[in-house]
């Protein structure tokens, strides 16, 4: 009879056994390799929830700050010399064109509620405007031809008031942008453009429709609007808040700001320092170095400007038209340290 008592196993050769480590080896790492995965899918979802998040932060200081400059305009309203209310309620509607503006730029990235929320606040506000603008500018009795087919028509809500010019063309959002800003540049070619720290320290400065022009901008301005600009070089001081930029080609842009949003943009550089993630959408060839801007007083406008030299995202960069999350965008990328300029010394 055999013995079964030994080592000797009539279930298992010793082949079979070498085959079960192999097996159970591979097994502990696919399982390896998928706790690997789930922990980078786990840690891009958290800086991506990081990100939203300080967007959104910087969003509500932007919102609120010129929303309150807004409800400063209509308190002021019933002081305003009589002849001068069509202009003061035209600068009100301005600075909301710009302000619906910003919160549909920024609707891309806002949690729903805050979406919402600053959406009702417009409402809220338009709504008394409106209602203030009635009060102290009434409107004339029979201010309309008497016209038959308008008869038992409702007339549109009003959410821009004009002055009364009949040549005049309405503006759009971005001249309404360009007209309300502190500090201007608009329509210039083949020059060399600047603005010192006292002249856009806490202002809106905006940039338009610049042909080969060089501009330097010396301070810490609060925001910056860049439209339409072609074979630029623009120099910018650290910005306490956000820079909004579309439609260039062929630039080389040095800036610093909270938040940095490139639209519709292609064939240009950027040396950025961005505490938030830098957001692109509809841009093609843009590419991205750290900034290395340096000109007498920028650490004063460092601390006037509240960015942390210390935390900056330049190739932190987000393509809202580039949805997958394990792939690089084809749309933009880091700029080789060898075609960098080493110091942009001004």
């Amino acid at each position: 009879m055999a013995d079964w008592s030994g080592t000797f196993s009539p279930f298992v050769s010793n082949g079979d056994h070498t085959n079960n480590i192999s097996i159970a080896e591979k097994l502990q790492k696919r399982e390896e390799e998928r706790q690997c995965q789930l922990q980078k899918k786990k840690d891009l979802c958290e800086n991506q929830d990081l990100t939203v998040q300080e967007s959104t932060q910087v969003f509500l200081d932007s919102f609120s700050t010129e929303r309150k400059v807004v409800e400063d305009l209509l308190s002021q309203s019933i002081s305003v010399d009589r002849n001068s209310l069509i202009d003061h309620f035209d600068d009100i509607s301005l600075r909301m064109s710009k302000l619906q503006r910003f919160v549909s730029e920024s609707a891309i990235f806002l949690p729903g509620y805050e979406l919402k929320t600053a959406q009702n606040l417009l409402v809220s506000l338009q709504a008394k405007i409106q209602e203030k603008c009635d009060e102290l500018i009434p409107k004339k009795k029979f201010a309309f031809k008497s016209n038959r087919k308008n008869i038992g028509k409702k007339i549109a809500p009003v959410t821009t008031i004009k002055k009364s010019e009949p040549d005049k063309e309405s503006k759009s959002e971005d001249d309404a942008i360009i007209e309300l800003a502190d500090c201007k540049f608009v329509g210039a070619s083949n020059e060399i453009l600047e603005k010192t720290s006292n002249e856009i320290t806490q202002k809106d400065v905006a940039l338009a429709g610049l042909n080969y022009c060089t501009v330097r901008l010396f301070g810490a301005p609060s925001a910056v609007h860049i439209n339409k600009l072609k074979d630029c070089k623009i120099f910018c001081g650290p910005v306490s808040g956000s820079i909004f930029l579309r439609e260039c080609v062929n630039c080389t842009f040095v800036l610093a700001c909270q938040q940095l949003r490139i639209h519709s943009t292609r064939n240009s550089h950027f040396y950025i320092h961005v505490t938030s993630k830098a957001i692109v959408e509809d841009c093609n060839s843009v590419k991205f170095a750290p900034y290395n801007l340096d000109y007498y007083g920028l650490e004063k406008d460092y601390l006037t400007s509240g960015l942390s030299k210390d935390r900056n995202n330049w190739d932190k960069v987000d393509d809202f038209n580039w949805l997958v999350a394990d792939k690089q965008s084809p749309h933009w990328s880091i700029l080789e340290p060898s075609d960098r300029v080493t110091l942009w010394n001004e």
